[in-house]
Parts: structure tokens; sequence; C-alpha cells
């Protein structure tokens, strides 16, 4: 975990804590709001929190202190599986995002917040799907299910009458501090006064005397959302209808029919919906063995997976539930999908991101070449670095010599970026390029590499790694080479290590430290009494 994404963390927890005990404008609160415009000035953040654990751009955050391990509380009533804050989220967004995590759950409506904060820098993704859970009704039954709900919405946008006036009045009294915080925070500017910020009660439809269509400029989002809804449904019903005789006399037609409803919803970014059509066409085209059907289904994805479709599908491969859906759009074309994430990989921000685009282009063909070809350029150490990071977390063994050539540069920071992947790669490929520098490098690069290998994977360096910890003089560096074999764990791994804390030839003190580590690595293993070496 890098120092950047605890930062992130704890001043968002912090946050909201502080607006937690108490809500109204304080010192403490302000103080809290400017940690969190600095940060976002400088980068973005993504948190994700699933199955109890929550995670900062890819790295998990423990939450042993009592303020994260409360924050993640917050999140699991609130059911938030994710936030996306993008750089430059200006503090009136930073704002409502924490007073809405810091309300009650079910009446903190942090979307409503965002939305009512003008947000265009923060995503909030909620655990419980509007729909039920993902995988267990079909498209059709899914949208029936909003029909149902629709009855909802006028009791809703009541709620929403009251609470606009409450939310003004609120946001009112945060007007001083909202405006210290951008002006100190360099680079995010300014908030709006609060008298242009606020909401007026005219704002807020009242309740028409007659039932009448919803008006174009209503904020209220519920208001609009009943029509954009029929249309999935219309998508839903068509694809299921489809789905029943998907290879009849007629396929192309229908076909052709369907695909207009997906270009519409691509078109009127209705992604997700798109996305799970597509999807189960793909897997449908696959389960043929027609030629003629086939054809069929290659006309309309050429039809329908356009640059433009492909780009809006990419943004979701970091939506984990739809993530598997969006490979399979993007394995269907095949062409435009790698060009795209090439660009998506060389343009990310985080760690995360970047592993997510790498997963995708290493199925594609030739993907792992347009991958390689990219980092053979290195046009900027910047992005050679964040390349070699993201090939090393993704094990791409077929990169070791481009890697390896880094090695020859005089960039320390290149070098020690290609000696990380390399040992987290930890393939028959990187036995030698390692075994050179654990030789004769300095103690500083010894420990970099010997504390990133672990993993069965690294099988083929337990045995560089067991000569090394031989001659290695440096107790620290010692210990690291022994741990290390402790991760890979492998039979020979193990021998080495029972080797070592069997060792009674001599009184050296380089042994004696080799002898305690090895013990306390092969009690970690639950091998408390390793056999002597006679």
């Amino acid at each position: 975990m890098t120092l950047a994404n605890a930062r992130h963390a704890v001043a968002l927890a912090r946050a909201v804590d502080l607006l937690r005990k108490s809500p109204e404008p304080g010192e403490p609160q302000k103080a809290a709001l400017h940690a969190l415009v600095a940060l976002a000035a400088k980068s973005s953040a993504t948190f994700r929190f699933y199955a109890g654990e929550l995670t900062v751009d890819g790295w998990v955050i423990p939450t042993s202190d009592p303020c994260l391990a409360e924050f993640a509380k917050r999140l699991a009533a609130q059911d938030v599986a994710e936030i996306v804050i993008a750089q430059g989220a200006g503090p009136d967004e930073l704002l409502a995002l924490a007073r809405g995590l810091a309300a009650d759950p079910g009446l903190g409506r942090i979307k409503e917040k965002l939305r009512d904060a003008g947000s265009t820098r923060i995503m909030v993704v909620m655990h419980q799907p509007l729909y039920g859970v993902q995988g267990e009704r079909s498209v059709a039954e899914a949208f029936e299910k909003v029909k149902q709900d629709e009855a909802l919405t006028s009791q809703w946008n009541k709620f929403l009458e009251h609470g606009a006036q409450m939310e003004s009045e609120r946001m009112a009294s945060w007007g001083p501090v909202v405006r210290g915080v951008g002006e100190t925070a360099g680079g995010v500017g300014s908030a709006p006064d609060a008298a242009a910020t606020a909401k007026p009660p005219a704002a807020v439809p009242p309740a028409p005397a007659a039932p009448t269509a919803p008006s174009a400029a209503s904020p209220s989002p519920e208001v609009a959302e009943p029509p954009t809804l029929q249309g999935e449904s219309s998508l839903g019903a068509a694809l299921v209808s489809f789905v029943a005789d998907p290879y009849g006399p007629d396929t192309l037609g229908r076909l052709t029919q369907l695909s207009r409803q997906v270009q519409d919803a691509f078109s009127q970014d209705r992604v997700a919906e798109a996305i799970d059509a597509v999807s189960t066409l793909v897997d449908l085209e696959e389960k043929t063995s027609d030629p003629r059907v086939r054809g069929h289904y290659a006309i309309i994805f050429g039809r329908v997976l356009t640059r433009a479709s492909l780009e809006k599908a990419a943004v979701h491969l970091l939506e984990p539930r739809r993530r598997d859906r969006v490979a399979i759009v993007l394995r269907r074309s095949p062409e435009l999908a790698a060009d795209l994430l090439v660009n998506l990989l060389t343009a990310a921000h985080t760690l995360g991101e970047r592993i997510q685009y790498v997963a995708v282009l290493r199925d594609l063909p030739q993907g792992t070449d347009r991958l390689l070809t990219l980092i053979s350029k290195r046009t900027d150490w910047q992005l050679a670095r964040n390349l070699a990071e993201v090939i090393g977390e993704a094990r791409v063994d077929a990169a070791v010599p481009y890697l390896a050539r880094f090695l020859e540069y005089h960039d320390e920071r290149l070098r020690r970026v290609a000696l990380v992947a390399m040992a987290k790669i930890g393939s028959a490929a990187t036995a030698e390029p390692l075994r050179d520098v654990l030789k004769s490098d300095t103690p500083e690069m010894r420990s970099l590499v010997v504390s990133n290998i672990g993993g069965a994977h690294a099988r083929p360096l337990a045995a560089p790694l067991a000569a090394h910890a031989e001659r290695e003089r440096n107790p620290d560096i010692l210990r690291e080479c022994l741990r290390a074999l402790g991760r890979i764990g492998t039979p020979e791994a193990i021998e080495a290590l029972e080797r070592a804390a069997g060792r009674r030839t001599t009184f050296s003190r380089r042994h004696k430290a080799a002898r305690v580590a090895a013990e306390e690595v092969l009690r970690a293993l639950g091998r408390a009494e390793p056999p002597r070496v006679r």
C-alpha cells in the first residue's frame, strides 16, 4: 500500500467521522475538508468495499485503526460498493459525499446529495442493484420489476419536495466553509457563493392539480426516469423473445431489429443494458455451428460494435459485477478493442485500472504483441514505469527480455521498477537477470528483489534464492531470502529452508542468523520441528 492510498482513505474517513459526530461547520470539519480537497487536486482515487475488504486504487487498506474501521462500517451500512473521486473534484462535491456517507442509512441519499451539489467528478456505485441480484432475473423480468417499483416514484417526489428546502438551508450554512476550502486548495478554485448554489423552494416542482406529463425542466431525477426505463424494458423484452428462437429461418431480420435497439441503447447512454444484450448475443453465436447463422451474427456485430460503442463499454471494465460481460463484448471486435485498450492503458491513472485493461488485452489476438510494442518504445520514463509495474502484477512472461533491457539504462528509477516486475513474474526467464543482480548489485537492490519474490509461480527462482542465501552476508537480506523461499512454498523451497534450519557445522554468526530465520519461516508454514541435516 502506498502512502497516497492511505492518505485518501484516512482523509475521507476522518471527514465522515467528524460530520457524523457534528454536522455543523467547525474548525475540525474545515480542516478535514481542506485535506480532502488538497488530495483530490493532486490525483484521483477509487474506493472499493467488497466482502468486508476496503481498497483504494487496488491496494488493501487495513481497518485496524478505529477511524478506518468505523468508515468501513459506514460503507457497509450505506450499501456502498465503490466511490470514484476524479482528480479536481470540488469542495462542494466532496462535502456532499462526506455528508451523504455520514447520514443515517436510507436517509442519506448519497447520490441525491451529489446531484444537488452539481457533482460531475464523483461517482458512487451501490452494492444492491435496483433490479435485484445480478443473474437472478432475466432482462425482461428485471424491467418488469421496475414497472412495479414505478408506483413508488410519487412517494419519493413528495419526500424530495420536503427535503430540498432543508438541504438548501443546510448548504447555505456551509457556504463560507466551502469557499474557504476552495481558496486554499491551489488549482481547485473557489466554490460559488452560497446564495448562488442553494436551491430555492421554487426550483422544486409543486404537486400538480391534475395528472400531467413531467416537465422537461424538472430537476427531480425520479420524474425523468420512467420514459428511459420503458425503452430499456422494450430492449429487454425483444432480447428475451429473440433468445427463445435464436437460429430460426428469419434470424438476420430479427437480429437487425434487435441491433437497432442495441444501437439506441448505446447512443442514449444505456450502456449497461447494451452490454448485457451484446454479451448474450455473443454467447448465442458461439453455440451455433451453422456458418450461415454465424455470418448473420457477424454482420450485426459489425454494425453494433463501433469504436464509439466500444469506448462506452470499456468504461464498465472497472465495474466488478459487469467486468466479464464487457470483456466478452471487447473480444468480439479484437482490432478495435486492442487500439482502445492501448489508449486506455497509457492514459490510466491507477494501477488497478491498468491491471484490468491488460487482463483483457492479453486475451485478444496479438494483444500481448501490442503490449510489448508499447513497452519497447519507452517514450518517457513515467509511461515505462507504469507499463513495467502492470506487467509485473499481471506476470507477463513474454515481457521479461524488454524488462531486462531496462537494467542496462543508467536511470535508477527504471532499473528499480524493472527488477520489481521481474521478481513478481518469477518465471524461468527471470532467473538469469535476477541472479546477476543478486551477485553484484547494491544491498538495496538485492533486498528489493528478494522482498518481491513469492508464490508457487516463482518456483524457478527457488534454486537461485537458496544458492544466494549460502553466500549472502547481510543478515537482513538473508532473512528476506529465506522468507521468499517460504512464500514460494514448493518442495524444493521447503527443502532449502530445512537445510538452513538444521545446519550445525559452523558457529559463524551468519549461519546462526540463517538458522533462526529459517526456523521462524518453517514455524509459520506449520513445520514447527523441521528435520535436522546430519
